[in-house]
């Protein structure tokens, strides 16, 4: 047998094997291979380096961690921490100045999403909102037209896998008005749902936050001409700012929603009272914010033109358009439908309403 000498001498051999060394080494910066290392350890190391402003090498060391565990199912927990791990990092790198290096990194992330969609979680719906609004402003200072619907929408789809986050509830508000914009009325539609659901599962106490959202979903129903829910989102609306005794912007804006909604439905006496008691606010002594005022004047007039009174709508839709803008995306929407709207009662006949 052997002595205890060589005993000894042969387990510290195989504990001081090559492998075992080189993870004990744990040096970010160490020009070994990798493959001994474990996703965690590699992504470890890359906390570490992206600490110390290494970005590069945070970035090779989780493409190494996310290879180990590409066979994994997207809702495999360590291969989703690495990709949410990855997603944090293209944030980073894009506040650092790394610009062109963040894009390359989001949208491959991106490219894998839209393989593996349950991949996504909070981190890449940051990612995608941060990454929408600096491109979008980038666009707008080189005075292009450039959309970021469909990076965000790409995000929203991803993220519906999961569960009920705050940054899920924003972005899909988000998506649901520039959806609305651009006329993709069913995912606008998608999207304000999916905002309400959160809402009632992230805030469920905060009716305020339930009725605003309520009546963004009129408008968008309204567009889709689904006039049935348009009108239950709009009268749940009044109702809860009612019960809130909510002030005046909030209460105006939905008793005139509700209004435009019974005059498309054709039910143009109630539709009136409401819209003249809506525009009745504006010369009370609460004040209304610029946007309210001018959404107001424009429910009102569409309520009149709808009625006949073509004079009344045209002097109304006037009267909105002299509201100082707010500088809000949405406020310059409106005032966009409402100049349109106005060249449209000026040149043609008055609309049918629905029966």
């Amino acid at each position: 047998g052997k002595t205890a000498a060589e005993t000894t001498k042969s387990t510290r051999a195989r504990r001081e094997t090559p492998t075992r060394a080189r993870i004990a080494r744990r040096d970010p910066d160490a020009p070994v291979e990798e493959t001994a290392r474990s996703w965690r350890e590699l992504a470890q190391l890359a906390r570490e380096s992206a600490q110390t402003g290494k970005f590069d090498r945070a970035d090779e060391l989780l493409a190494q961690a996310a290879l180990q565990l590409k066979d994994r199912p997207p809702t495999h927990t360590p291969r989703r921490t690495v990709f949410g791990l990855r997603a944090r990092l293209a944030l980073d790198l894009a506040s650092f100045g790394e610009v062109e290096k963040a894009d390359v990194l989001t949208d491959t992330l991106l490219d894998e999403v839209r393989a593996e969609p349950e991949l996504a979680d909070a981190a890449l719906v940051a990612l995608a909102r941060a990454t929408a609004a600096r491109r979008g402003e980038a666009a707008k200072e080189a005075g292009r037209e450039e959309s970021q619907l469909p990076l965000l929408a790409l995000a929203f789809d991803a993220s519906q896998a999961g569960t009920a986050s705050r940054e899920r509830l924003e972005l899909s508000f988000e998506v649901s008005g520039l959806a609305l914009r651009a006329g993709e009325l069913e995912l606008a539609r998608r999207a304000i749902d999916q905002t309400l659901l959160d809402a009632q599962i992230i805030a469920p106490s905060d009716r305020m936050q339930t009725a605003a959202l309520k009546i963004y979903k009129a408008r968008i129903a309204l567009a889709q001409r689904d006039l049935d829910t348009a009108e239950a989102a709009a009268h749940t609306a009044v109702r809860i700012f009612e019960q809130q005794k909510a002030d005046g912007s909030n209460r105006g804006v939905a008793e005139a929603t509700l209004g435009q909604v019974l005059a498309e439905k054709g039910e143009l006496e109630r539709a009136l009272e409401l819209g003249r008691g809506a525009y009745a606010r504006l010369s009370g002594e609460e004040e209304i914010v610029p946007h309210a005022k001018r959404q107001i004047r424009a429910c009102l007039a569409r309520i009149e033109w709808l009625a006949g009174e073509r004079d009344a709508a045209g002097s109304h839709y006037r009267e909105a358009l002299s509201v100082p803008a707010d500088g809000s995306d949405r406020d310059a929407e409106l005032i966009h439908d409402i100049k349109s709207a106005l060249t449209e009662l000026e040149t043609s006949a008055p609309p049918a309403a629905t029966p």
